[in-house]
């Protein structure tokens, strides 16, 4: 089995993909109009000629260093003064963020949005990255 990125372009094309992969379905991207799909490898190919297929793409698996990470931010020393994260808000720059479920339900975990590039006040994300991120890892 192999998991792939597939993109749609409107909802007459997103139909048609659950249509025919409707139960291997792993997760549904709408930030970035895509459907995470578990096929099997021989089977890829049927998906470049379904109706409504914008782009198709391999997923990656990444793997995450904390070890390193933790030397890197010098973690250990903070832990010895007594912090730990608890009571601690911390500030990302990215794409945006959307009000979107995992981070607005049933309590915002938003407490404040700046847009440097478009000015905009209430929270948005253009590119979907930076959603993507919090909700993954948040």
């Amino acid at each position: 089995m192999a998991e792939v990125i597939i993109e749609y372009s409107n909802k007459r094309m997103e139909e048609s993909i659950l249509a025919n992969f409707a139960s291997q379905v792993k997760y549904h991207l709408p930030i970035i109009s895509a459907y995470v799909l578990e096929v099997d490898k021989r089977d890829i190919w049927r998906l470049h000629s379904v109706a409504g297929v914008s782009s198709l793409h391999k997923t990656a698996t990444i793997s995450v260093q904390m070890n390193v990470a933790r030397q890197i931010v010098k973690a250990d020393a903070a832990h010895s003064l007594g912090f730990f994260g608890e009571g601690i808000t911390i500030a990302v720059l990215d794409t945006g963020i959307s009000p979107v479920a995992d981070l607005a339900e049933p309590n915002s975990r938003i407490v404040a949005f700046k847009d440097f590039i478009n000015g905009r006040t209430k929270a948005y994300d253009d590119n979907g990255h930076g959603t993507h991120v919090r909700c993954r890892y948040a």
